[in-house]
């Protein structure tokens, strides 16, 4: 009998073991990290939520190629048309926008997600078709988060939700800033919090895989998420995830980039670097920006985005990314302009959501009122979205612009196909699909420090590149080029736009 009972206490105490395992690494139910409850949607409702998001996608699809016919678009999709064309012939993505001498785009960021789009532009070689590729991306993602905020019963609010996270000015304004690798990041970051919140752990590790293809700072959204598990009573899978997205950043940010880079080393990390510099400037800048008016305001935006979520676990996996945000050297990335806003306007809103779902689950006071309240807020914030972008949305389709488009599309027309170019860098998106383009610096020199070295130079009189305004750096060079020696001549001079070729060629 006592061996017997010996037995049972060890086949008790092994059971409690195992279960105690599964609770750690979230494969039993967790009070505090519960799986929400969801609601099926019906026909009607889904043909709304795909309704907006089709219009979202129409209407980011105007911004995109009106940005283009008014030459609002720059060095960035010139960069990633150029990687992607490469990668559509089955060459090396060298950028020649960045150096002459050939530069691998996998050296500056690791982004080779982007070579998904190759087969559409063996299709349509065109700088257009990023631009068309992201707003489909992006209405992708405006659906999605107009199902999980039906998903999670918020009935026809869900549609406003919907519709003011795609009026966005974080999702807006990088709509409007060129193409970048954020249109994949997107919709895969949504994938990843979404997996977190239902418990889907195999999708969510997939998810925070990609991450690792499409840039090498993703992976800080991975560390959000396992903060997010970890503090939900998930503490090793957490602390395994955590672990995983440090050493998968530091492969990327040491090894990966160092052995692409022309450079030899990661150029955002540094002296110099726009980046992070070493950990004791970096911790000094974050302070200094933690007291600005401009950290204040960061922090102030991300949480009424979040909103109701604030004190939803989700809300953590935005941590990292707003840490390193606080230590660059760069306050650009203090804000949601140009692509830096779009991924944490995505994590807020699914916070959002998550957020008001469990207000309504759990019956809380006054929470009819506040969901009203933050309705409020997101259709004030949307308004905003909307009239801060308005501005680069209109210019290319106002009327007075035809004869300024005219007079770029006549002199452009003289550049023949496969020219070398140096071109302004509102200019370069408008050739670099047919000719071999790089940037016309007021220095004539290239990223590199290399004298630049081209057949033709386009340029704008009337650019708003590098200081233009102030020192009228495109006539100055035209002058240096076209003097006894200069080695150019120029072909055509309409309205604001200038073509010089080599003497000879």
């Amino acid at each position: 009998m006592v061996a017997f009972g010996g037995v049972v206490d060890t086949v008790e105490t092994r059971s409690r073991v195992f279960a105690r395992w599964k609770a750690l690494i979230g494969q039993r139910h967790v009070a505090t990290g519960a799986t929400p409850g969801t609601q099926p949607i019906s026909r009607v409702s889904k043909s709304l939520v795909a309704a907006i998001a089709a219009l979202a996608t129409t209407l980011f699809t105007l911004i995109g190629l009106g940005s283009f016919r008014g030459a609002a678009l720059g060095m960035d999709l010139g960069i990633f048309d150029q990687a992607v064309q490469a990668y559509s012939r089955l060459q090396t993505p060298d950028i020649q926008i960045k150096a002459q001498g050939g530069f691998n785009i996998l050296g500056d960021h690791f982004s080779p997600v982007i070579a998904l789009l190759a087969p559409f532009y063996r299709i349509w070689p065109d700088a257009r078709m990023l631009m068309c590729a992201q707003a489909v991306l992006f209405g992708f993602s405006v659906g999605f988060v107009g199902w999980y905020a039906y998903r999670r019963g918020l009935g026809r609010a869900a549609y406003v939700v919907e519709a003011c996270f795609a009026c966005s000015f974080g999702v807006l304004s990088a709509a409007v800033f060129d193409f970048h690798e954020v249109a994949f990041a997107l919709p895969v970051l949504l994938w990843a919090v979404w997996a977190f919140l239902e418990r889907r752990d195999a999708q969510m590790i997939a998810a925070c895989v990609l991450m690792c293809f499409i840039k090498e700072d993703m992976p800080m959204y991975a560390a959000g998420l396992a903060l997010a598990l970890f503090f939900t009573g998930r503490r090793l899978f957490g602390v395994i995830l955590g672990a995983a997205s440090v050493a998968a950043t530091l492969l990327l940010v040491f090894v990966v980039i160092p052995y692409f880079s022309y450079w030899g080393h990661y150029a955002y990390i540094g002296s110099g670097a726009r980046g992070l510099r070493s950990l004791g400037e970096a911790l000094t800048t974050f302070g200094q920006h933690l007291f600005t008016g401009q950290g204040g305001a960061f922090i102030l935006v991300v949480a009424v985005t979040i909103g109701l979520g604030l004190r939803r676990p989700v809300a953590l996996v935005v941590l990292p990314t707003m840490l390193f945000r606080f230590m660059a050297n760069d306050t650009v990335y203090l804000g949601f302009h140009l692509q830096y806003g779009a991924l944490l306007t995505g994590v807020a809103f699914l916070a959002l959501i998550d957020g008001w779902a469990w207000l309504s689950e759990h019956g809380v006071r006054l929470a009819r009122q506040l969901q009203m309240l933050q309705i409020a807020v997101l259709v004030v914030a949307a308004a905003a979205g909307v009239s801060r972008s308005s501005a680069l949305v209109r210019v290319g389709y106002l009327t007075g612009r035809d004869a300024v488009i005219a007079q770029r599309a006549a002199v452009e027309s003289l550049i023949p196909n496969g020219a070398n170019v140096a071109a302004d860098v509102y200019l370069v998106p408008q050739i670099v699909d047919r000719t071999s383009v790089q940037i016309a610096y007021a220095s004539w020199k290239d990223e590199t420090g290399q004298t630049i070295e081209a057949d033709y130079v386009f340029l704008d009189l009337d650019t708003i590149s590098y200081g233009n305004r102030q020192n009228q750096w495109p006539q100055t060079l035209i002058q240096q080029l076209t003097a006894p020696g200069g080695g150019y001549v120029e072909i055509a001079h309409t309205g604001r736009y200038v073509l010089l070729r080599r003497a000879g060629y």
